[in-house]
């Protein structure tokens, strides 16, 4: 039982989670990207290219080369990170545990009121159990994680001294804008996509990051947002229903800026009391929601989202590159600058 919930733990630290685990992804601005138009068997004369195997199964062969990347990008990371701690110590001269310690652990420190907030961020996940039961794992999952951030920091600290160039790039998976909110100019050089829910406070907490990027590079960014409401958000099916009905009024992001805003008040009471707080056209909203214009949409690009590989929340591509979970801003300025010089 301490095994399950301490999975579930570790899901919840960076995503909403359903299934499978996501494809994440990072990449150099001069990585090596093989040719894609590579001969691959013969049938009589007639040659079978990369690009028509592509055609019939670009999706499974982009998931396979992602599950490859990351296995090649974490062992790549592994043994970077332990060179330069070996690299570290020696000139220290201090054993590679007490700069850890030094850096990393002493420096961390979880208090009580983040164990409460994250208690009640995820009260429903827990069966029942009190936050006292439950504070022990919680402060030791959060500590984990505060432990791993500051050891990012601190290896990333470390590498600025050194010169690390990494050769492999990050698959892309192409993903269709369609007729799908977004923002930003058509012919931005970045298309961001976002499959999120509603309902998932780790959607919620990526917000500023998010809106950091569109602010940081405006003109430059095609923000485009996709529904991926997960079964076990009761009220999230219904929010995205909502945003996409205000939409049919002119006013998706005025919604969307609503229920972001009111995260743990989007029942449809809530939902039409911000309807009238926009000044939407109250009965064409209501009938709108009650009539299910938008579920099948939703449900498309719920099925979208699996077929490219999401499974829980939020899911970013950034020009084709994945990146999941509430991430910071550096972890999408890291790609999309790295996307920039090439352009």
């Amino acid at each position: 039982m301490k095994t399950i919930v301490l999975g579930i733990l570790c899901a919840l630290l960076v995503s909403c989670n359903q299934m499978k685990k996501e494809p994440s992804a990072d990449a150099s601005s001069n990585a090596v990207v093989p040719g894609t138009g590579a001969p691959l068997a013969k049938l009589n004369n007639e040659v079978i290219t990369e690009d028509q195997i592509r055609k019939i199964a670009g999706t499974r062969l982009v998931m396979a080369e992602i599950d490859l990347y990351d296995a090649r990008k974490e062992a790549i990371d592994q043994l970077v990170q332990e060179k330069l701690l070996e690299e570290e110590s020696k000139k220290q001269g201090v054993p590679a545990p007490e700069l850890i310690k030094k850096n990393v652990t002493d420096k961390t420190n979880v208090t009580d009121k983040e164990v409460e907030k994250f208690y009640n961020d995820n009260k429903d996940r827990f069966g029942g159990k009190g936050i006292d039961e439950m504070k022990p794992r919680i402060k030791a999952m959060l500590m984990g994680q505060k432990n791993q951030e500051k050891m990012q920091a601190y290896v990333e600290q470390l590498k600025k001294k050194a010169k690390v160039e990494y050769l492999i790039a990050a698959p892309k998976l192409e993903i269709p804008e369609g007729d799908a909110p977004a923002l930003g100019p058509k012919d931005a050089p970045i298309r961001l996509v976002e499959y999120t829910d509603y309902e998932c406070p780790f959607c919620g907490r990526a917000r500023d990051a998010v809106n950091q990027v569109l602010k940081e590079y405006k003109g430059k960014v095609r923000y485009v947002i996709k529904d991926f409401p997960l079964s076990f958000h009761k009220n999230a099916f219904k929010a995205h229903e909502a945003a996409h009905c205000a939409g049919d009024q002119g006013k998706y992001w005025e919604m969307n800026k609503k229920i972001w805003g009111n995260q743990r008040a989007i029942t449809e009471e809530d939902l039409k009391k911000y309807a009238s707080e926009i000044q939407l056209k109250t009965n064409n909203f209501e009938e709108c929601m009650s009539s299910g214009k938008f579920a099948s949409l939703i449900r498309q690009n719920v099925q979208e989202g699996q077929d490219v590989g999401v499974s829980g929340t939020p899911a970013f591509f950034i020009n084709g590159r994945p990146l999941s979970g509430a991430r910071p801003f550096e972890a999408f300025k890291e790609i999309i600058d790295g996307q920039l010089s090439q352009q």
